[in-house]
Formats: C-alpha cells, structure tokens, sequence
C-alpha cells in the first residue's frame, strides 16, 4: 500500500476517499494518526471564526469540531474549539428515553454516539474541568447502554425493540469514556470481546476494535491486531487506514487522557 500522505490533495488536506475533495473529519484523523503538521495547518484555515469546524454539504452542516480539536495544535485554535464543544449540543425533544443531550452529528438533532464519544474525549483529555459537559456525556451513554453492554448509534430501543449494539461505535464510545466510568465500560468491554469477530470483515471496524481493546488492557487485543495485520486492502479509506495505524502503533488521542 502506498504511502497515505500521496494521497494528499493541492491544498493540504485529505478526502475520505482517493480523489475526494478535502474534508475535516479525514484530515483531522491524519493529522492525529501521523502527526501531520500540513493536516494541521489545513484545519486551522478551515476553521470559522466561532472555533467550529464544520463540514457543508448544501443547507446540511456535520459539525467536526471535537476531532478537530483532538488535531489542532496546543494554542489559541485549539482552545476556540474547545470552547465551541462546550458550547455545542443536541436538541432533545419529548422523548423519554431521551435526556441527556450529548453531541449531534448535525445542528437541531438528538446526540449520537460517535460525535458524543469524540466530544467526551476531547474535552477529558483537553479541559477537564468542564465537568458539565464531561457529566452530561457519560450519562448519554449510561442512558444509551443496549441490554447486555455495548453501544448502537442512537437510542437503546424503538417502539419498545431492544436494539443490538455494534462494534465500531462501541469501540468509539469506550475510548471516549475512558476510565471516566468503570463499570459502564467494563460491561462494554465484555460486550466488546464477545462481539468483534462478528463484524470482523470490515476494516474500519475491526481497527476501531483493536485500538479499544488495547486500550481497554483486553488480552483480545493482540488477537484483533494479527487478524488486521493479516489483511491485504488497497489505499482507498484515509479514516480507515488512519485506524489502522493508530492501531499497529497502538497510539491516538485517548492514549493522552
């Protein structure tokens, strides 16, 4: 597989895809994955003038700004970012399984499990002392938990259904939660250790996987890396091979908090 920094685009950033234009989120994952400093310096002339980083497609906004945050540099970028996680949440309505308000992928929308984790882990390893939104985050993912451990990407149940949890935004919350909450994450590292085989077939998610076993101390962990390292893939997924490598270095930004 050739070098991921050829597939770097004209003006410094990378695409989710090869000859994909630039976004946030793959370039972010760059420079936190191989500690670019051109990925860097493309998320800080993207950045708005209100700390976000954001990704627009048409009237849709994805708001990037927790892994964006996870990828600036120490300084006033970083900290205008962070401010705006704080500041930033999701848009609960009258939904009773619904309280706490997380992270949304995009404005006026419940919080998700992904965008949540990454906001969790931006803001336990990069200002702590914003205990609220820390609090309000793990009780997300408390009121989220499926039956059993583990994380879907949204609510636990629809219309009184249990929903099944699965392997990449359970391994992306747990490396969010950190050791924040034991107990939660030690039944969604069980889950984890049961689970992962079953939807090994994906590179991303199995990379995921590895990266929060390793970090979870699981004795699986060596396991789910032999299995990654074993397979052959063409240079096609830059968030998937950013995994990969954060997984064969065993390094990423939860290893700071």
């Amino acid at each position: 597989m050739p070098p991921l920094t050829t597939r770097r685009n004209g003006d410094g950033g990378f695409g989710p895809v090869v000859g994909a234009p630039s976004e946030p989120g793959s370039t972010a994952m760059v420079a936190l994955a191989f500690e670019d400093a051109a990925a860097q310096q493309w998320l800080q002339r993207a950045q708005a003038t209100d700390g976000s980083i954001v990704l627009r497609a048409g009237s849709v906004i994805r708001d990037e700004t927790p892994l964006g945050a996870l990828a600036l540099e120490p300084g006033p970028g970083r900290e205008r970012a962070l401010d705006h996680v704080v500041g930033y949440q999701g848009a609960n309505g009258e939904d009773p399984l619904v309280n706490a308000f997380g992270w949304p992928w995009t404005d006026d929308t419940h919080g998700w499990t992904e965008p949540t984790a990454w906001g969790l882990l931006a803001l336990r390893t990069l200002r702590p002392s914003a205990t609220d939104r820390i609090g309000d985050a793990i009780a997300l993912f408390e009121e989220r938990e499926c039956v059993g451990g583990g994380w879907n990407y949204g609510t636990r149940e629809i219309f009184g259904v249990d929903i099944p949890p699965f392997v990449q935004t359970t391994a992306v919350a747990l490396l969010g939660l950190g050791d924040l909450a034991p107990s939660l994450s030690a039944r969604g590292l069980a889950w984890l250790e049961r689970g992962w085989r079953g939807e090994s077939a994906g590179t991303l998610t199995l990379a995921t996987a590895a990266c929060a076993l390793d970090s979870g101390g699981s004795d699986q962990a060596a396991a789910a890396l032999h299995a990654l390292s074993e397979r052959s893939r063409a240079a096609v997924d830059t968030v998937a091979d950013c995994w990969v490598q954060m997984a064969a270095t065993k390094s990423g930004p939860w290893s700071a908090g």
